[in-house]
């Protein structure tokens, strides 16, 4: 069964794709454009992740609670984004002296969240839903996500705007620029807290200073490869430098709607990922 992602944003990528082509250099960036998904979410897909996790099961005793399942515990070490920055030590004391929640939050609500992920964590999702479309046209690169998130990374030569104009959002501004067949882009004005909107106990979080490098290429015609790496002067020792891979996704062709509070219908049939109608 072919496999249908819900995600958002579909019917302006047409438009653009047609504006794109006309132009020699987004010909000579033809490859990255398409649909994208990290490999850890094809391990999740193909069942890698659950055999490792079940060779946890042999040696891991859970708590008196539960605890969170092998799964869980096997994941986190797949995702780049969900393990310790290079804190400072003076940094490090205020999460230690920080106010902790009274109880933690259940394991089982990190595989689900219907909340935007924001920048970082939107370029390295671990679920099959994270899935993104690159769109290339000629004055910026369009990365289009789930929940409606779209990032504009300009490539027509603009700055980032003065401070009069540039306020913190979710996903940050971003510019960039083609050196070769590699997109260098620079974000700043991230909004200040967790790499990710979920609920996991000890993930970076970051101030209004942070400031993203990442360099997006081509690893061969189905590998795109994107270096990120993080400086935050007002929490980090050195700036935290990690790589991310992504699988080109060929059996998706169009992006769907989706809020998953109302039409949530994603269901894994047969290793696919489908949606299960009304």
């Amino acid at each position: 069964m072919t496999r249908r992602i819900p995600m958002a944003i579909a019917v302006f990528t047409v438009a653009l794709r047609l504006s794109a082509a006309d132009t020699p250099q987004a010909q000579g960036r033809a490859g990255v454009t398409g649909f994208w998904e990290t490999e850890t979410s094809v391990a999740l897909i193909t069942g890698e992740i659950d055999k490792a996790a079940a060779g946890l099961s042999q040696t891991l005793t859970a708590g008196p609670s539960g605890g969170p399942s092998p799964l869980e515990r096997e994941l986190p070490r797949h995702v780049k984004l969900w393990g310790r920055p290079p804190y400072t030590a003076q940094w490090e004391d205020t999460l230690r002296n920080a106010p902790r929640p009274p109880t933690p939050p259940d394991p089982s609500h990190i595989a689900k969240t219907c909340s935007p992920e924001g920048f970082p964590y939107a370029m390295e999702s671990p679920f099959p839903e994270g899935m993104f479309q690159v769109v290339v046209t000629r004055a910026e690169t369009l990365l289009l996500f789930t929940h409606g998130e779209v990032r504009q990374i300009f490539t027509d030569g603009r700055r980032h705007p003065g401070s009069a104009d540039l306020w913190p959002t979710p996903l940050g501004d971003s510019i960039g620029h083609w050196s070769g067949a590699t997109l260098v882009i620079d974000t700043i004005a991230r909004k200040a807290g967790p790499v990710t909107p979920l609920p996991i106990p000890g993930v970076a979080d970051l101030s209004e200073q942070a400031h993203f490098t990442e360099r997006l290429q081509l690893i061969d015609a189905d590998t795109l490869q994107n270096d990120l790496t993080i400086d935050d002067p007002q929490r980090f020792a050195h700036p935290w430098q990690i790589t991310i891979r992504y699988e080109r996704v060929t059996d998706v062709d169009r992006l769907i709607p989706v809020e998953c509070t109302e039409n949530d219908r994603d269901e894994m049939v047969n290793g696919k990922l489908t949606i299960v109608m009304p």
